[in-house]
Formats: structure tokens, sequence, C-alpha cells
């Protein structure tokens, strides 16, 4: 009978130390890494519609809520290497199995502005990966008169879970003229 006692109480201290250690690694759970996936966008310029989509290297910084994102592309048609940088925010379920979030444009290769949602995203699958979508306005693209207005969806994949390099947002080009 002490034996069955000890066995059982071995095995559920067993069982609560896995059960805590997962519960640690979904609190510890971060957006932090390098990205890559595909930037797709509808866009009305001048009141000439298109659709474009370009690969795209993401990389964000997660220090608690506060997130820090770069994402980078290049435009063969026209303009190059182009990037944005945002500021954002981070939110994870009471359950800790998802999180989901925001960013907010805040520099860039030219004057625009974008505001992103982030879909809820598991926290728990190995290779991690999220969609965002938001919408992109600016006055100012370079060799491109008049307004551009698009809808931009994210889809992207961690290749890295090292902190990257993140350029600092530019308050000045934050003015669309």
């Amino acid at each position: 009978m002490k034996t069955t006692r000890k066995r059982a109480w071995v095995v559920g201290v067993s069982i609560t130390g896995i059960v805590l250690a997962c519960a640690s690694a979904a609190a510890d759970f971060s957006l932090t890494g390098t990205y890559e996936g595909l930037y797709v966008c509808d866009s009305v310029t001048a009141g000439v519609p298109s659709t474009w989509g370009r690969p795209v290297a993401v990389g964000i910084v997660q220090d608690g809520a506060a997130l820090q994102v770069d994402l980078a592309y290049t435009d063969v048609d026209e303009l190059g290497r182009e990037f944005t940088v945002y500021r954002g925010e981070v939110s994870q379920a009471p359950d800790r199995s998802f999180v989901t979030g925001y960013l907010s444009s805040c520099g860039g290769t030219f004057p625009a502005r974008e505001l992103v949602r982030l879909f809820p995203a598991a926290t728990n699958a190995g290779n991690f990966q999220f969609a965002a979508d938001g919408v992109w306005v600016s006055s100012a693209v370079p060799n491109i008169p008049g307004l551009t207005v698009q809808s931009c969806k994210w889809s992207l994949r961690r290749v890295s879970t090292e902190a990257p390099s993140i350029r600092p947002c530019d308050a000045q080009k934050l003015n669309l003229r």
C-alpha cells in the first residue's frame, strides 16, 4: 500500500512539474524573431486599381506587450528595396493559447501610414506563423502622382527566434505630404 501511494505521489509530482513547465513556456511566449512570407496588396493609385504581391522579410522584437517591427521587400517594378517600421502591442489569451495584436507604421522609405491587425495565432505550434491585414495610405510615393490606398495581407512564418535589428521610427516621415 505504501509503495502504491509513493508511486502515485511521484507520478503526481512529475505531472505537476510537466504542467508547470508547459504553463511557464506559454507564459514566456514571444513573437521576437525573423519571419519570411508574403505581402499582398489590392491597390488604388490615382483611381487606377491593381493587385500585387512580394516576398517579404520581417523582424520583430517583443518587450512585454510592446512590439517593434521592421518589414522589408523589393519593389521590382519601380522603387527597389523598401521598408516600413511599426510599433504596436500584443496580447495573449488568458490561457496563453494564442496571441493577437496591432501595429501602426512609424517610418519607412517614404511618408505613409498603415494600421495592421495581427490575426489570433496559436502559440503552441512548432513552426510559429501568423497572418495580418492592414490599410496602407500615402500621397507621397516617389514617381507616382496622387493618393495610393491599399488593403494589404501579411502571411508570415518564423525562421529564427534570434532578436533582429529594428530600424528606429522616423516621426518626420509620418506626414503624408
